[in-house]
């Protein structure tokens, strides 16, 4: 009489199979989950430009002004074109837009890997560096701490165009900006600001013109363009979204994220509309 069991061999066999097919719809499980992730990316970036559009209506079509250390002015210090904000206390972008946003979960990538935006260091120990408080501008325990306002503070892994937030070319001011379908405002960042001048910097541009805080949104310092596995510092499956002036959102990969001035898609700075 036949034993209806299976035998060593089959099981084997049987084994090696599944494995098999686990191996091949692995990734194609990660890929929808990441897709799933884009979808509620695209949605918060979408909030985030909207909250700037209000914001624009209630302040006479200018967008949030907040000088950066770049300006020779650590942790923000001086004040806004209308001087209605004192030394020190400029709000972070985040803050100036929170009043027109519900949930500040729309601040948060979920594709993110860093547990903030900047600096990376700030969040992972909830303290501020020895330099003062311009180093955590806007995040979790950040700025805001160092200010006595603490709801400031807010996990975040966007960044806001940091040419427009320190007023450069006036391009606060929507008027100013004539390309608003191509110029980049928010996007997904390696810190809460992304920075399209600093030429051949670890955080500004590279020397071929790429914005590498958006993309190489998940390392610093960012990989050289030519290293073959600088796509693993990318965000979204190679590359990253950005939400554009006008309010639309693309998803561009990380070697397209270059300026207009450099043979680039894409405005991000008065240099890119001459």
């Amino acid at each position: 009489m036949r034993n209806l069991g299976f035998s060593l061999i089959e099981l084997l066999v049987i084994v090696a199979v599944i494995a098999v097919l686990v191996g091949l719809l692995f990734p194609v499980f990660a890929a929808v989950r990441e897709k799933g992730r884009q979808i509620q990316c695209i949605s918060n970036l979408n909030q985030i430009d909207k909250a700037f559009s209000l914001y624009a209506n209630d302040h006479d079509d200018t967008l949030p002004y907040r000088p950066t250390d770049l300006t020779g002015h650590p942790g923000g210090a001086g004040v806004s074109p209308t001087g209605s904000w004192p030394i020190l206390l400029i709000p972070p972008w985040t803050a100036q837009i929170e009043g027109y946003i519900k949930n500040r979960q729309v601040f948060v990538c979920p594709s993110t890997r860093r547990d903030w935006s900047w600096p990376l260091w700030a969040g992972s120990w909830g303290v501020l560096g020895s330099d003062g408080p311009w180093l955590a501008p806007c995040g979790f325990r950040g700025y805001g701490s160092a200010v006595d306002k603490p709801e400031w503070d807010v996990f975040v892994s966007y960044g806001y165009n940091e040419a427009v937030s320190n007023n450069f070319g006036n391009y606060i001011s929507l008027a100013a900006h004539r390309f608003p379908s191509e110029f980049g405002l928010i996007a997904d960042s390696e810190v809460a600001w992304f920075t399209p001048f600093g030429i051949g910097t670890v955080w500004g541009l590279s020397r071929s013109g790429l914005v590498q805080r958006i993309a190489f949104a998940e390392k610093f310092p960012p990989p050289d363009e030519t290293d073959p596995k600088a796509e693993k510092a990318t965000r979204h499956l190679n590359g990253s979204f950005i939400a554009f002036v006008d309010g639309h959102v693309k998803w561009c990969i990380w070697s397209q994220v270059r300026c207009k001035r450099f043979g680039g898609h894409w405005r991000f700075a008065p240099e890119d509309d001459k």
